[in-house]
């Protein structure tokens, strides 16, 4: 999907983390630190993948001009 040449790039949570340098030991603020500073200035959301609502969230998501998307399991 994209919208004026725009297409998201979509992570899954682990993948994201993996990019980010997080460690599995890493205590939750150190996961949240490391993600963000990834992130950096990129727009993006958390979607928690459902297959009733994935494509309009992936959509809207869109819309938005969303950079980053990362699916999270339920």
């Amino acid at each position: 999907m994209e919208i004026n040449n725009h297409v998201p790039v979509e992570y899954t949570l682990t993948e994201a983390w993996h990019m980010s340098g997080v460690y599995q030991d890493d205590s939750d603020w150190a996961k949240d630190s490391k993600l963000f500073a990834w992130l950096d200035k990129r727009k993006h959301r958390c979607i928690t993948y459902d297959a009733g609502s994935y494509s309009a969230e992936i959509d809207q998501a869109v819309a938005d001009g969303v950079e980053v998307i990362i699916l999270k399991g339920k």
